[in-house]
């Protein structure tokens, strides 16, 4: 817990759907359906779906993948933390911006074992239910081996 280009190598087990404009995997949804159910039984507003988050989600998640790591820290220069791989998929620094991010491995697919996982440490949960975020973005990808790798980014953003 911590305050891709999206291409065909991505394996999904069921198809994309649209979003307002921006393609989701169906486990990438539910993760997205999931958390904002949680939100909702507290009384805490529905996250938004942000695309810059989304591919900075799926770009950390291949990553990993690719390089058989599980970490908050990138070994990639300038990619290392939450933050410096949401300033780099926007493009530009806003005037302030709170990053959380929580990620997810399985050796199989199971989006409600990752939700419930997550639900379950205090530090992730911590980041689902955070008031503050506005925005999420998640991002799935599943190595040929079938482990899966998930990366979901928070937001709350001033500029």
């Amino acid at each position: 817990m911590t305050v891709s280009n999206f291409t065909s190598t991505t394996v999904t087990t069921r198809p994309t759907t649209w979003y307002d404009g921006t393609v989701m995997t169906q486990e990438e949804m539910r993760f997205v359906e999931l958390v904002n159910q949680e939100r909702a039984s507290r009384g805490l507003r529905q996250l938004t779906i942000n695309p810059v988050l989304v591919e900075a989600a799926r770009k950390h998640s291949e990553e990993m993948g690719r390089l058989s790591y599980f970490s908050h820290n990138s070994p990639t220069q300038g990619l290392r933390t939450a933050m410096d791989r949401y300033l780099a998929e926007r493009g530009s620094r806003p005037s302030w911006a709170l990053v959380g991010e929580n990620l997810f491995y399985c050796s199989i697919v199971d989006v409600e074992r990752g939700h419930e996982a997550l639900m379950n440490s205090e530090g992730h949960r911590a980041n689902i239910l955070e008031p503050r975020f506005e925005s999420i973005g998640v991002g799935a990808y599943i190595t040929e081996s079938g482990e899966f790798y998930v990366t979901e980014m928070f937001l709350a953003e001033t500029d």
